[in-house]
């Protein structure tokens, strides 16, 4: 499933790169073979192998009858040797990168906000308003002033300060810790809401692992409880979260299952629960 509905708006999942990534002990330090063994079983489809993870840089355009937003941009080919295939994937789902009116910055690590500029430095979404947290651009001023200064220079930069509204159905909500001024963006609409997360969340695992932090969150203790607070609102509240390095759409919801919680993706993709004996024999190896 490429896209959700949330009342009026539509939500789809949009993919720069996908495939094997980085390896597990490399991404998630500390976090043990065994412990990793359920999640193994339960989502193979974000695992290349029993080592490594198989990810996705991914983005989500938001079409509703008046605005049109993309939420991230990818790690583009101005940098990093490689060249991902957001501006094909956004023409092929029928939108040109001059109908754009907002590109949403949930923080600025490069495979983020990689499309944001093209080569000879001028907005790749040339009608759109850039929109980011004035938090996370004073932390991150000067390790992106090459690649994002002209938005700037050009006026085209808007800096939120924490919670506001980036359209009349879409709303920027502070999540720090992976970074210091990470947002996700929330959808409300219709009387139906969905939360595109950012990086709160890179991995299935999570859901039921909030403290597994990557290597990349900054302040870990705050990422973690930043995670865990996302996971227990969606929960309660039934959000469909939208997390752009889960492979495929990223689109899941949390579910609990005999007193735990899980990620149960929305794509055609999410295996079937492990019965309560295959659980409790890989639950009794894990270190906890």
């Amino acid at each position: 499933m490429k896209s959700i509905i949330v009342g009026e708006v539509e939500i789809t999942a949009l993919t720069d790169l996908e495939g094997p990534f980085f390896g597990l002990e490399r991404v998630f330090p500390g976090v043990t073979a065994d412990q990793w063994a359920t999640y193994l079983r339960r989502y193979p489809w974000a695992f290349a192998n029993d080592r490594t993870l198989h990810g996705r840089i991914g983005a989500y355009l938001l079409r509703s009858p008046d605005r049109t937003v993309l939420v991230d941009a990818g790690i583009g080919s101005l940098d990093f040797g490689i060249h991902g295939r957001l501006l094909e994937d956004l023409e092929e789902n029928g939108v040109r990168t001059e109908e754009v009116d907002v590109v949403f910055l949930t923080h600025l690590h490069g495979d983020h906000l990689g499309w944001s500029l093209t080569a000879e430095g001028e907005p790749t979404f040339p009608r759109a308003r850039y929109v980011a947290q004035a938090a996370e651009w004073e932390a991150s001023y000067q390790r992106v002033e090459r690649m994002l200064s002209p938005l700037e220079s050009l006026g085209v930069l808007d800096l939120l300060d924490g919670e506001e509204p980036v359209t009349e159905e879409a709303m920027a909500i502070p999540t720090p810790g992976h970074s210091p001024g990470h947002a996700s963006l929330l959808v409300s609409s219709g009387g139906e809401q969905a939360v595109v997360t950012g990086d709160v969340i890179v991995h299935p695992a999570q859901a039921t692992e909030p403290t597994w932090n990557t290597r990349f969150d900054a302040d870990k203790e705050q990422a973690a409880f930043t995670r865990e607070m996302l996971l227990e609102w969606a929960e309660a509240d039934g959000i469909t979260l939208a997390a752009g390095h889960i492979p495929g759409s990223g689109f899941g919801r949390v579910v609990r299952e005999e007193g735990r919680r899980y990620w149960r993706a929305i794509q055609g993709q999410e295996r079937d629960a492990l019965s309560r004996t295959e659980e409790e024999e890989i639950h009794g190896s894990r270190t906890e």
